[in-house]
């Protein structure tokens, strides 16, 4: 019974005047400071709102320090073993190689640690390709990693474009940090789209879409803030379908989004999607 009058000490305390606007000048004060890992703040109506706001200091991933995180390389410079969520990812993957396909853009792919990961599970052919996309720091890191385990499979690029005429898209935890369309509006301008479109560790809204700032803290300590993009799940699937696509499958990633006073952007889980043309 006293965890439940403190909880409800805390609730009432929290709709008493002032008192919830304090707790939210510090969380904001605390979130500025760069307290927070993969903190979050504030709702934006779009990505460029968002991005007038970010805290001063580092933003977004386009910076040396953001290119080491431990989500991805160990300390040791090497690549994390593969959580056992992308498994899924891995099914239709397979299924794209046995079908022939030889050729994949990785949007947003880091350091390419996702090659070196699916690697060692699909032993990618000799005359397969991965293109890794993402910004210059974060390619010229991906480039010195793979330099110590010299591969003719994998590449990195700066220009998205490089993907038209691929045969499989891969966005695996990088639609987030794009604007909400990003995707379906650069696939339009593809004459040849990928037939293969795999979408993972995404974070989709049941009704609608928002922008928030999220906060990522290196290995050495360095923060960046980052707008942090939701899309709502049916509009997301709609546009896609619109470009010809037909959705077969979807999991889920046991993973939530919450955003500070803002309980109506919680994400109850993050979004696998497999599509094809």
């Amino acid at each position: 019974w006293k965890q439940s009058l403190r909880l409800t000490a805390r609730t009432a305390s929290a709709r008493w005047p002032g008192i919830a606007q304090l707790r939210r000048r510090l969380y904001e004060a605390r979130f500025r400071a760069g307290r927070y890992h993969c903190g979050y703040s504030s709702r934006f109506a779009g990505f460029e709102a968002a991005e007038r706001a970010l805290p001063s200091g580092l933003s977004g991933f386009d910076h040396d320090a953001m290119a080491d995180i431990d989500h991805y390389t160990t300390m040791a410079g090497g690549i994390e073993p593969m959580p056992a969520t992308e498994y899924p990812l891995l099914f239709w993957l397979r299924s794209a190689l046995d079908e022939g396909a030889r050729t994949l853009l990785d949007l947003g792919g880091y350091v390419g640690h996702a090659f070196r990961q699916y690697d060692r599970y699909l032993g990618f052919p000799d005359d397969f390709r991965w293109t890794v996309f993402d910004l210059p720091h974060i390619t010229r890191a991906g480039q010195a990693i793979a330099e110590r385990q010299p591969t003719s499979r994998l590449r990195f690029t700066n220009s998205v474009d490089d993907g038209c005429g691929m045969e499989i898209l891969l966005a695996a935890g990088s639609l987030q940090y794009l604007p909400e369309n990003y995707l379906h509006e650069r696939l339009k301008t593809w004459p040849k789209r990928p037939r293969h479109l795999i979408v993972q560790r995404t974070p989709l809204h049941a009704r609608h879409s928002f922008v928030t700032i999220q906060s990522v803290i290196t290995r050495a300590g360095e923060v960046s803030f980052c707008p942090y993009s939701v899309p709502a799940r049916a509009g997301f699937i709609d546009g896609l379908l619109a470009l010809g696509y037909e959705l077969v499958d979807s999991w889920e990633k046991p993973r939530s989004l919450d955003v500070p006073f803002h309980p109506e952007c919680h994400v109850e889980t993050y979004s696998g999607l497999y599509f094809r043309l």
